[in-house]
């Protein structure tokens, strides 16, 4: 996934991630000449950067200009520049809501243009559909996807003979037999900004949540439910508390980061890590010779119920004031055509599948695509939430729970109390 893995929030996770700076003026350089915003990956190949080569190639004339800017600083300049005279042609943006400058709560202020008619638009899936569509409007090309599971070292299960939880109840018996050995059952960092507590939330509200009701986010963003009101949304957070009772995680938690969460695991003195596929890279930094894999996380009892977080999590959108915009799309058809090839340059997974039976996820990730081409599916729960106060609340409310300072009702009725009540 492009963007840089030490800042990933959710994705839709919860990611946990936003949008340009340092664009010239929209109608400098020519009719020929494409201006592209997007955040700085950090570390490896940004497969814009290769998509801009090529579309120049194909186009005799046309020059792709790519300008990046730091992804902490990403969200609040474009949408300075979305709104001024600094209008980019083509921008990276995050999907879904969740953040001020996700492309459909762009698209509600009028931001961004509809690019519905595009040769691509019939083949969005539905999960894609749901993050970068409004009603028969369509705002953005999703780039890349992102699920939420497990990451392990198998050879290291295998070592200590271990075996992968089917059910929640294996996933705290091997919470049990880790205490007191000096090696922690998962990495897991709740320092604020890691969103690791928010994408385990998510990955069993997977399970509690949307296995039973597949249309809970939609419910919840019409205001026909709440978190508090839901026995799902109180059971994954229940289940949260129980494996801090039980010792999955490692003491002082709230005072532990994503990085190094990440380096616990990779240095073997975790087990297991519950995040996006698009962190492989963090957690690979802790041994570069590991060989990690992902599994699926059982936030349920019953195998069957089973459910892993997925959805597109960015994509390509086009600035409704750019001043090239035929050109733009163009661009984004192109990207489109290649987008598995491209997909392969960072290592993610295709926001538009390759085919119904291959999602392209990385050979890393592939014990999730039985989950993935039968639909055994949940949304990533954030990109439905319109106001970014929400994820805030569940972070603060479950750091507290893991402090003995909250309640899981609490948590879910602080979640209520941020959220906006309808769409607009």
């Amino acid at each position: 996934m492009t963007r840089p893995n030490p800042a990933l929030t959710s994705l839709a996770l919860s990611a946990s991630l936003l949008l340009a700076a340092g664009c010239g003026g929209a109608g400098s350089g020519g009719d020929r000449e494409l201006l592209a915003a997007a955040w700085d990956i950090g570390q490896g190949k940004d497969p814009l950067d290769t998509a801009a080569a090529e579309f120049e190639k194909a186009n005799p004339g046309v020059k792709v200009t790519v300008r990046k800017t730091p992804f902490a600083q990403y969200s609040e300049t474009l949408r300075r520049q979305l709104s001024g005279n600094q209008v980019p042609d083509v921008a990276r943006m995050l999907l879904g809501y969740g953040d001020a400058g996700n492309v459909l709560v762009l698209a509600d202020k009028g931001l961004v243009a509809d690019l519905s008619g595009s040769p691509w638009t019939d083949l969005v899936t539905p999960s894609g559909a749901a993050v970068s569509k409004k009603g028969d409007k369509t705002y953005a090309l999703p780039v890349d996807s992102t699920s939420i599971g497990v990451f392990h070292d198998p050879e290291t299960f295998e070592k200590r003979k271990l075996r992968v939880p089917e059910t929640f109840a294996d996933v705290l018996e091997m919470c049990r037999e880790t205490a007191g050995s000096g090696t922690v059952a998962v990495a897991f960092g709740a320092q604020q900004g890691s969103a690791m507590a928010r994408w385990l939330v998510f990955a069993l509200a997977a399970s509690t949540v949307f296995a039973d009701n597949p249309r809970a986010g939609e419910q919840r963003l019409k205001g026909e439910t709440t978190f508090a009101g839901t026995p799902g949304w109180r059971k994954a957070i229940e289940r949260f508390k129980t494996m801090k009772d039980e010792g999955c995680f490692g003491k002082d938690a709230t005072g532990v980061s994503l990085e190094a969460a990440a380096r616990s695991l990779g240095q073997g003195k975790s087990l297991m890590a519950i995040a996006p596929t698009a962190t492989m890279p963090l957690f690979m930094a802790g041994d570069p010779k590991a060989r990690l894999a992902m599994f699926a996380f059982p936030g349920g009892d019953d195998p069957a119920a089973v459910r892993v977080p997925s959805a597109p999590a960015s994509g390509l959108a086009v600035p409704r004031k750019a001043a090239h915009r035929e050109l733009a799309r163009r661009f984004l058809d192109f990207y489109a055509e290649n987008r598995v090839r491209y997909s392969k340059i960072d290592d993610s997974a295709p926001g538009i599948p390759a085919s119904k039976d291959d999602p392209g996820v990385p050979a890393y990730a592939t014990a999730l695509t039985p989950f993935l081409t039968s639909g055994r599916t949940a949304p990533i729960m954030d990109q439905t939430w319109l106001n970014p106060e929400v994820d805030t609340r569940l972070d603060s409310g479950t750091a507290n729970l893991l402090l003995g300072k909250e309640t899981p009702e609490g948590v879910l009725k602080g979640m209520d109390e941020a959220w906006t009540p309808t769409a607009p």
